[in-house]
């Protein structure tokens, strides 16, 4: 079992690209796994349309991780730690239904950050593979753990080889690539910050839209190359998949040693999919692929382009946007 764990800001494409690879049998598509317990806790459905915690075939996945660990996610969804999930508050009621009140407190927050901030400042700055594993805290190492437990789970149940994960935490790829170099690649999926910046722009100003798209790729960037090995780890732009996605997906399959599969492509085939959080689009993914728009001329408001070339200009052309 290999697990393929996608970076990419909110609003990148990773949606898409699970579900594109979760219609060929050799992947399975679970969703955003670091967010499993918050899904349980707050009731979100699978794809399927059941309920994550009645969903049989999430049930099976379940049963295994219960008879691995002991714990049932479904009567105790916090039972096990996955990793610091905690989602930003945004003023905008479809966001904000995503947030679990309840676990996301302000003390749980402020520890999220404390160790979020060690975590950074270890990974810019170890040494060496040998250091930075023996420093990891804790709580980070017990998440990695019960989080390959359950891609077991899901590979064993699901019949997979592959395991994608599209929860973009930036800092978990990396550590699980320590932890587990030969099972793990890392796949670091960029979209225009432009687009992205419209996309977001309904709940957050195209200045923070853009420091946030900078901020996580530059760390992405800087984490992936530093951590882990050029044959393990891949860059791809959402604009390429989308343009071409047949030409892309035989390259990604082929890189993961996976035989490609036409019906990733035929979306006149209804296929069952039971992925668990993401973008909406995972429920309307037999409209197929829609081709990328450069909305933003039309859409930034008078100021919008100067704060994205301050915030975001320089990156983004790095990675080939014009």
């Amino acid at each position: 079992m290999k697990s393929l764990f996608v970076l990419s800001s909110p609003h990148g494409g990773s949606t898409f690209l699970g579900q594109l690879l979760g219609r060929n049998s050799e992947f399975a598509n679970p969703g955003e796994v670091t967010f499993i317990p918050k899904n349980l806790a707050l009731d979100v459905p699978c794809v399927c349309g059941d309920l994550l915690a009645e969903c049989e075939t999430w049930g099976r996945v379940f049963d295994e991780l219960q008879r691995v660990t002991g714990v049932d996610l479904r009567k105790d969804p916090y039972g096990l730690f996955m990793g610091d999930a905690i989602r930003p508050t945004s003023g905008s009621a479809e966001i904000d239904a995503m947030v679990d009140f309840k676990q996301q407190t302000p003390l749980r927050i402020a520890v999220a950050k404390a160790r979020g901030a060690i975590d950074t400042a270890m990974l810019l700055g170890a040494p060496g593979r040998a250091v930075m594993k023996g420093l990891t805290l804790p709580s980070i190492r017990k998440g990695l753990r019960n989080t390959h437990h359950l891609y077991e789970a899901i590979a064993s149940q699901w019949g997979a080889r592959v395991v994608v994960d599209v929860s973009k935490t930036l800092k978990k790829g990396p550590h699980l690539y320590l932890e587990n170099p030969e099972q793990t690649r890392i796949l670091h999926l960029t979209r225009d910050a432009r687009s992205v910046c419209v996309s977001r722009m309904k709940y957050m100003s195209v200045d923070r839209a853009a420091e946030r798209w900078d901020h996580y790729h530059r760390l992405a960037r800087r984490f992936t190359e530093r951590w882990v090995a050029p044959e393990h780890r891949m860059l791809m732009r959402y604009e390429d998949l989308a343009l071409n996605p047949e030409e892309n997906l035989r390259k990604l399959c082929d890189w993961l040693e996976v035989e490609f599969d036409p019906q990733m492509l035929d979306f006149s085939k209804e296929l069952p999919s039971h992925a668990a959080g993401g973008n909406p689009r995972r429920f309307d993914f037999a409209a197929g692929i829609k081709r990328p728009e450069q909305l933003w001329g039309e859409r930034f408001q008078p100021g919008d382009m100067e704060a994205f070339e301050k915030r975001a200009q320089a990156l983004n052309a790095e990675f080939g946007y014009q």
